[in-house]
């Protein structure tokens, strides 16, 4: 039966994520999935793209903080409701958006671990990102968090399996940074799909997901190669993209579980 086997979050977008049991549905991502952002000296955001060692910064949330590790380095801890007056603009690709600075310590911390020097915004309930796209219900307003471009991916286990049966290395769901993996459908299925319901939610399938080079990156190690984007560039390619995973907006409130049902509505 076709079920969700992985639901993740990752607060600070392209560190480390976190795996959960169940979340709230949002209409800008789940709950402190890339409420936070690191960028540069003139606002460009940074991601793993330019700075792999990113994805070794470990991130873990309790009730009301969110703990920042990685080797060799005191740990930083952040508050979850941070409330700050002082905006910083940022560039997320064409987007020009701010966020809430964090603050000087964090900044130092971050600069110190990374090697250059670079800020930490936050987006709380009073920053907004409204995400406009021609392809989306024109009926409503959508908004979005520091992601890329949609509040939720969505990969199949299916897919991945597909994949990993070309390499000859195989490769884990994390290089694909998903919300979420479902499973008990054909490789590619979601495709096809337009309309999913997760559980009680209903989410809009919008398009296929671009990859980059950040899933070439051991999320690990940091150690980088040419696979599983050039494997994927042979079967894979879209208008002269690599395409893994669907981006997804949520349709309906609710929540969703690990193991609910994934019925495909259209």
């Amino acid at each position: 039966m076709p079920q969700l086997d992985q639901i993740s979050i990752y607060p600070i977008k392209s560190c480390s994520g976190i795996h959960l049991q169940c979340s709230q549905v949002l209409d800008r991502g789940f709950p402190h999935d890339r409420r936070w952002l690191l960028i540069d000296q003139e606002g460009q955001f940074i991601s793993q793209r330019s700075t792999p060692l990113l994805g070794q910064i470990k991130i873990s949330l309790n009730s009301d903080r969110l703990q920042v590790t990685t080797p060799g380095n005191d740990p930083l801890s952040l508050d979850l409701k941070h409330q700050s007056k002082v905006r910083r603009k940022a560039m997320i690709w064409k987007d020009k958006v701010d966020g809430l600075w964090v603050g000087q310590e964090s900044d130092d911390w971050f600069s110190d671990v990374l090697g250059q020097q670079v800020h930490l915004i936050h987006m709380n309930d009073k920053v907004h990102r409204p995400l406009i796209k021609k392809n989306l219900p024109q009926d409503r307003s959508f908004e979005v968090s520091f992601a890329d471009g949609y509040p939720y991916l969505l990969t199949s286990q299916a897919s991945l399996d597909d994949l990993n049966s070309r390499l000859s290395n195989p490769v884990p769901m994390d290089r694909f940074r998903a919300n979420l993996v479902v499973s008990g459908f054909d490789a590619f299925a979601e495709d096809g799909w337009k309309r999913i319901r997760i559980g009680d939610v209903d989410f809009m399938v919008v398009k296929p997901c671009a990859r980059c080079q950040v899933t070439t990156i051991d999320q690990e190690t940091g150690a980088s190669s040419k696979e599983p984007l050039k494997t994927l560039a042979t079967y894979r390619k879209q208008d002269g993209k690599v395409m893994f995973g669907m981006n997804l907006i949520a349709l309906s409130a609710g929540s969703v579980n690990l193991n609910d049902p994934v019925t495909i509505i259209v």
